[in-house]
C-alpha cells in the first residue's frame, strides 16, 4: 500500500516542516522506501536534507504535467523533490480545478516503487497545499501546544472537509502536538482535549529539544545530527506509531 501523506498547517512555526523531514528520516531507517516532495517556496525541508535548488526543475514538471524531478539523499535513504523560490510562482500561473490537479497527474508520470510519499506544504491553504491535499489520501496536521492551536486544527478540518468532494481518498491520519513541556499543566490540559477531539489520531508527543533547533543548520535530519537526543527518539517514536496504524 503506497501511503501519500500531506504534513499541513496553514500557521508556520509550528515543526511542520521538522516533521516532515524527520518522519520521512525514520521511516527510511524502518526500512520503507520514501519520497520527500517539498512544496514550499522557501525550500526548508530540501535544506534540512541537505539539498539547495531554486525551484526552477519542479515548477517546470508542475507546468508541463511531467514526471517530477527526483533526487536521493546522500546518507538518509530517502528521494527528494526540492523546491525553492522560483516555485513561488506558481501561485499565479497555476490557478483554478486544473491548477490544482498538476501534482496529482505529475505523479502519475514519476516512475518509482516508493511506500510513502511526504509532502511538505507551504504554511498557506493556497493553490500549492490544493495540489498536495488532491494528491494525498492522508493528513497530518503538526501543532504547537497552546489553545490557539485549535482554530487553526478547525480551519484544517473544514478544510479536509471541502477538499473531500475532489478527493474522496482524503482523510485525518494524525495530529502530532509539538514542544510540549510534559510537566507543564497547560500542555497537559491541552494534550487531554485534544485526545478528547481527535481519539485514536494522536500522536505521541515531540518534546522542545535543542538538538531539533540545531539540524537544519548542518543539512541533517535530527535522527543523523543527534540520533541520541530527545528529538531524534520522539520522532522515532512517531513514526513507529504512524507506521503500526
Amino acid at each position: 500500500m503506497r501511503h501519500r501523506v500531506s504534513i499541513v498547517n496553514h500557521k508556520g512555526g509550528v515543526g511542520k516542516t521538522t516533521s516532515a523531514v524527520n518522519i520521512a528520516a525514520a521511516l527510511g531507517e524502518l526500512g520503507r522506501r520514501v519520497l520527500v516532495i517539498d512544496l514550499d517556496p522557501q525550500g526548508s525541508a530540501s535544506v534540512m536534507l541537505g539539498v539547495a535548488a531554486d525551484g526552477e526543475k519542479l515548477l517546470l514538471a508542475l507546468q508541463r504535467t511531467q514526471a517530477l524531478p527526483v533526487t536521493r539523499v546522500a546518507g538518509a535513504g530517502i528521494d527528494l523533490v526540492a523546491a525553492g523560490p522560483e516555485l513561488v510562482k506558481a501561485r499565479q500561473r497555476f490557478t483554478g480545478s486544473l491548477g490544482a490537479e498538476l501534482l496529482r497527474r505529475c505523479l502519475t508520470q514519476t516512475a518509482g516503487d516508493w511506500e510513502w510519499i511526504v509532502i511538505d506544504c507551504p504554511p498557506s491553504l493556497g493553490i500549492l497545499t490544493h495540489n498536495a491535499l488532491l494528491a494525498s489520501t492522508e493528513i497530518i496536521i503538526p501543532v504547537e501546544t497552546n489553545f490557539l492551536a485549535f482554530a487553526g486544527i478547525n480551519q484544517m478540518m473544514e478544510t479536509i472537509r471541502s477538499m473531500q468532494s475532489s478527493n474522496r481518498d482524503l482523510a485525518l491520519r494524525a495530529v502530532i502536538p509539538c514542544r510540549v513541556h510534559s510537566r507543564r499543566k497547560i500542555h497537559q490540559e491541552f494534550l487531554a482535549r485534544l485526545n478528547s477531539l481527535f481519539p485514536g489520531k494522536v500522536a505521541p508527543a515531540v518534546r522542545e529539544n535543542v538538538a531539533l533547533a540545531e539540524a537544519p543548520a548542518h543539512g541533517q535530519p535530527v535522527l543523523t545530527y543527534a540520533p541520541g537526543s530527545n528529538g531524534a527518539s520522539d520522532y522515532r517514536q512517531v513514526t513507529r506509531w504512524l507506521a503500526g496504524n
